[in-house]
């Protein structure tokens, strides 16, 4: 038997009206708003079913040859216990590193003070002759200066930010300056959303953020000189990646579609593929049964991946209790692995092209989140409603406003005993970005 043998008609033509006479039989009365239909965040409606776009555009990532980078945190205070983590990861299937100062939004109550002493010239050594991604997280200009000057890393983000790092614009556009003249790979700026989300903000909300941050950024160093698409060749976009698997995946389409739809309006002829950075979702992991925070990753990786990702950093599932153990993070670096290395998914090229129900959310996030950036330029810009406290107010407005859902482990199938977490050391105080402090789905709703 072959697949020519096969009747094309052996089933019956369907369409939805057929398909709504079932439902409504299935649904007892029931509405059918009320019991199918569901909602992001953003008011967004989800429909139980959409019809397929034959035409629709994939919006892959940046380098289809090759798979996403694999990048693993650096962030342990003990300098030395960070340089001995490195080596394991570099060893052991990570192809990028995330170095990350305790002066980062995304710390989270730890990471490395940038003033130690020789800190970028150990790391150019440590990093010689390996062909990995190295990217810096909230360390200043001068620093990532130094790095770029004394190491000949393959790929270097170096991560300036004029909304996140409290460096003044003239520092930010010279360092600019004196790192694009360096001629490395990589990106120099970051247009970063993950402070909106992990302090409770909606998808578009984030997404907002960045295309505000995106524009921010060009104005500066536009004035400085630099065309339009020197600057958004030398920018990344950094979004959390969280449990929701087909809204993460729309959310980092989204983001492709409003970086085109910016770069079509600055003029340029030649518009680069965006670099995306995504992060695992901090406000999604939970401190009550925290094993569960490995599943919480897989997806979130899953959907950073197929939606387009180039790069994807994991939490380690037991950040919540302290500095992850080597336990905890091989655990973050092998949850991407498998994936890549046994599951292939680096081999898929936007699965999620042509299928209706991400078509439509992306859509709709990508307008959302369009009409949120309007906004905030009608009001003065990002570093505007920063400093006023407007930020502030919008997203706490979105974590109030939210529904609150079951929590597996914590709010819902809850351990009556729970087992002994393994931790380095304690968190210090959890930085925040943008006025914004992060907040844990747990802390709110237990």
């Amino acid at each position: 038997m072959n697949i020519d043998s096969l009747d094309p008609n052996l089933f019956a033509p369907v369409d939805r009206d057929a398909w709504l006479k079932l439902v409504n039989r299935a649904l007892k009365g029931a509405d059918f708003e009320e019991a199918l239909v569901s909602r992001t965040d953003d008011g967004i409606e989800i429909q139980p079913l959409y019809a397929r776009r034959p035409d629709a555009t994939p919006l892959p990532r940046g380098r289809i040859d090759v798979p996403w980078t694999i990048t693993q945190r650096m962030d342990d205070p003990d300098i030395e216990r960070a340089f001995t983590q490195l080596d394991a990861d570099l060893a052991n299937g990570a192809d990028g590193a995330h170095l990350l100062s305790k002066a980062s939004p995304s710390a989270f109550g730890i990471g490395i003070d940038q003033e130690t002493g020789g800190l970028a010239a150990r790391l150019a050594t440590a990093l010689a002759g390996k062909h990995i991604s190295l990217r810096l997280d909230g360390f200043s200009p001068a620093f990532a200066e130094a790095l770029a000057n004394s190491s000949k890393l393959e790929t270097l983000h170096t991560g300036l930010d004029i909304f996140t790092s409290g460096s003044s614009t003239n520092v930010v556009a010279d360092s600019f300056k004196r790192l694009f003249d360096t001629g490395g790979a990589g990106t120099i700026l970051n247009a970063d959303g993950r402070a909106v989300h992990n302090a409770g903000g909606t998808e578009a909300q984030e997404l907002a953020v960045v295309a505000a941050s995106l524009v921010g950024h060009l104005r500066l160093l536009e004035q400085a000189g630099f065309a339009a698409e020197t600057i958004l060749r030398a920018t990344s976009i950094c979004l959390s990646a969280d449990q929701n698997q087909f809204v993460t995946m729309a959310k980092a389409r989204a983001a492709r579609m409003l970086f085109a739809r910016i770069a079509e309006a600055c003029g340029a002829s030649n518009p680069p593929a965006t670099h995306l950075f995504m992060e695992t979702s901090y406000r999604m992991l939970t401190r009550l049964d925290p094993e569960t925070n490995i599943l919480r990753n897989t997806i979130a990786v899953f959907a950073a991946g197929t939606g387009g990702a180039d790069e994807v950093s994991v939490l380690p599932h037991t950040l919540t209790h302290g500095i992850p153990d080597p336990l905890a993070r091989r655990l973050a670096r092998n949850t991407q692995t498998v994936l890549v290395a046994e599951s292939h998914l680096d081999h898929v090229i936007d699965p999620a092209a042509g299928a209706g129900g991400i078509e439509a959310l992306t859509e709709a996030l990508a307008e959302k989140a369009w009409e949120i950036f309007v906004g905030i330029e009608r009001d003065g810009g990002l570093a505007t409603i920063i400093t006023s406290g407007q930020l502030a107010a919008m997203v706490a407005e979105a974590r109030v406003s939210r529904v609150a859902k079951p929590i597996v482990g914590t709010t819902l199938f809850a351990t009556k005993t729970e087992r002994p977490v393994v931790v380095l050391g304690a968190l210090g105080s959890v930085a925040g970005g943008m006025g914004l402090r992060p907040v844990r789905l747990d802390e709110v709703e237990v």
